[in-house]
């Protein structure tokens, strides 16, 4: 794939946007508080596509917040931007042609290097809009918030883009917009090279870069060149590039017969299995992705409604098994059976290795302790031995919660009135109360619903602070 000329590039944004461009438009450059310099071009953006500036609101917003702040001088020096009138942004586009700095003979640095393109975008946030005390020429200023992308090529690095982040400049990630106004510039790089266009429909948080994309002709050539040790089959083009990642992370967690029933789906499921929702935010190479890729399976392929927390404590207690998962239930009762199933091995992996220690007794369930350790039918757990022999006496996995407890996450308690036999787990929300966020019986059974509620109402009274 041959790289993008920058140059190249520079001509036809102006060639197609010129006529969007603020640049020749005096009235506006002063009301943005922007200097005319060569080779720029400058647009007002809104969610990713540039407008015509006749169909700009934020251009009323200024003249308007201009004019408030004038008419109260006394009262009003700064009016700050908010989510109704910071829709919209401005991208500065400017190409340059330079030579890398060298110091010559005295050591003076001087701009005779290796000659290299550069074409940086520059996103404009408006922050706020402020009453000048200092320059009376210049009344009003406006802050911006500014982010910059920057494409560079030369001979000996070839094609990069870099982000600037602080005072670092990093890879651009393919989680970033590409040009802060890609939507418009799709035509563009469909000429250049069509799959960018393509993934910029996709547009998911994945852990590939921009130069990767543009650098590759379809998703099969990306991948082979991202995970050379890895096989892909040309498959891979017809589906969101998203769904091959999942299976990548998939694949060493599940044994060989599941990971094909997923493959499966895939290929015969007309809804999204892995939703773009799963990749946002989320460490890519944590236990809880891979969490998340599984319930969205599940869900959608094999149960539709079940307990959720089953399921993750099932995954959890296989992840630490080291047991490759194969999900062999169609109900909830059979999701419930394979649960226990796995619990009575880690109860057993547990007993081998077991030193009884006292468990943390941190200082937000103080008042909790203090009030329920008189109730006659809460008794709380304080060794991890006791805590054992709790997952073991009731058939559930609550030893695999030790870590959540030592940290402070929650605290657990045996409930115990006539025939109701629970485990309870209590929470202390964060500037809230006490809460019961699990109570279950035997084998994971379902409290008594009235029962549950006379639990949840004694532990909702008690004070917090």
């Amino acid at each position: 794939m041959s790289s993008i000329n920058l140059n190249h590039l520079f001509e036809d944004i102006s060639n197609h946007f010129q006529q969007f461009s603020i640049e020749d438009n005096e009235e506006l450059m002063g009301l943005f508080q922007i200097e005319k310099e060569y080779d720029y071009l400058t647009f007002i953006c809104r969610e990713g596509r540039i407008i015509d500036p006749k169909e700009s609101k934020i251009i009323s917003h200024l003249r308007r917040f201009k004019n408030y702040i004038s008419k109260n001088k006394e009262t009003i020096s700064e009016i700050k931007f908010d989510g109704t009138t910071n829709l919209e942004y401005l991208v500065r586009v400017t190409y340059q042609r330079n030579r890398r700095l060298i110091e010559d003979d005295q050591g003076v640095l001087i701009c005779a290097g290796e000659e290299y393109d550069s074409l940086k975008f520059t996103q404009l946030k408006f922050e706020s809009i402020g009453r000048s005390i200092y320059f009376e020429t210049r009344p009003f200023y406006i802050r911006y918030n500014d982010s910059q992308h920057l494409f560079l090529q030369d001979e000996p690095n070839g094609f990069t883009i870099l982000e600037r982040r602080g005072k670092k400049q990093i890879t651009l990630s393919y989680e970033r917009p590409l040009t802060f106004m890609d939507g418009s510039c799709e035509s563009i790089f469909q000429k250049i090279n069509p799959f960018i266009k393509e993934m910029m429909k996709e547009n998911d948080s994945l852990p590939f870069t921009w130069v990767e994309i543009i650098e590759a002709k379809n998703k099969y050539e990306l991948l082979c060149k991202k995970y050379p040790s890895k096989k892909f089959t040309k498959k891979v083009n017809k589906y969101p590039l998203r769904y091959t990642y999942a299976l990548i992370k998939l694949r060493p967690r599940v044994t060989s017969k599941q990971f094909r029933k997923i493959e499966a789906a895939i290929e015969q499921k007309d809804n999204d299995l892995f939703p773009s929702e799963i990749f946002m935010c989320a460490r890519k190479n944590s236990r809880k992705f891979v969490k998340d890729l599984l319930v969205s399976y599940v869900q959608n392929c094999i149960l539709s409604n079940f307990a959720t927390i089953i399921l993750s404590d099932l995954m959890d207690m296989s992840f630490y098994l080291n047991q490759k998962l194969e999900f062999n239930f169609k109900t909830e009762r059979g999701l419930l059976r394979q649960h226990n199933q796995i619990v009575e091995e880690y109860n057993l992996k547990q007993a081998k290795k077991l030193k009884t220690f006292k468990l943390k007794q941190h200082g937000k369930y103080k008042l909790l302790i203090r009030h329920l350790q008189s109730h006659p039918h809460f008794t709380l757990i304080k060794t991890n031995k006791e805590l054992f022999i709790e997952g073991s006496t009731m058939h559930h996995c609550v030893y695999s919660y030790l870590n959540k407890i030592q940290k402070g996450g929650s605290i657990i308690w045996k409930y115990e009135r006539q025939k109701h036999r629970y485990t309870v787990e209590i929470e202390k929300r964060k500037y809230g109360n006490y809460e019961v966020v699990q109570c279950y019986g035997k084998y994971d059974s379902l409290p008594d619903k009235q029962e549950l509620n006379e639990i949840k109402k004694i532990v909702r009274t008690i004070p917090y602070k």
